[in-house]
């Protein structure tokens, strides 16, 4: 290229900055997750169900809300554990915030942690079947009562002390 008087112009040479790779890798990333939350992907926020019951104690959360309902009543909650998953809630179980949860759970006995790990596996890990017809809340309603959460909400079940709940 030549300019107004004839003479040859230089070209200017653009150089990628440091600040220009990264606000570009910024941007890539961005989109990543726009494409993903977009489609439907959940992953990166939440890991998924199997990785769920292995990286967090779920089990402990099992003996801590139903032990006194022995198999049947533990693999209810877990099975409205796994709805309230699948549905984007979070696991529910406000037994886990107990201050003395692992002194409780040693008091239970490992019996009961070996049980609430083998309902996990086949809740989680073997899709096995759900007893509460798709209830993603329960409570222990002959003993706190109704909870005004509930108020609206369809009774799906009753196993041991637990009634279960779902949206209409």
């Amino acid at each position: 290229m030549r300019n107004l008087y004839g003479f040859p112009t230089q070209q200017p040479q653009f150089r990628f900055k440091r600040s220009h790779i990264i606000v570009m890798l910024c941007n890539i990333l961005l989109w990543v997750i726009i494409i993903l939350i977009f489609t439907g992907t959940k992953s990166f926020v939440k890991p998924t169900h199997a990785e769920l019951a292995i990286q967090t104690n779920l089990w402990k959360g099992l003996i801590a809300e139903d032990v006194a309902g022995g198999y049947r009543g533990m693999y209810a909650v877990a099975c409205c554990v796994r709805n309230r998953l699948n549905t984007g809630m979070d696991h529910g179980l406000v037994a886990m915030k107990r201050r003395d949860l692992n002194r409780f759970i040693k008091q239970e006995g490992k019996t009961y942690e070996l049980m609430a790990k083998d309902i996990l596996r086949k809740v989680f890990l073997e899709n096995a079947p759900d007893v509460t017809r798709g209830a993603t809340h329960y409570e222990a309603v002959e003993r706190y009562g109704l909870p005004k959460w509930a108020k609206g909400m369809v009774r799906t079940a009753k196993i041991g002390e637990h009634t279960f709940f779902k949206t209409q």
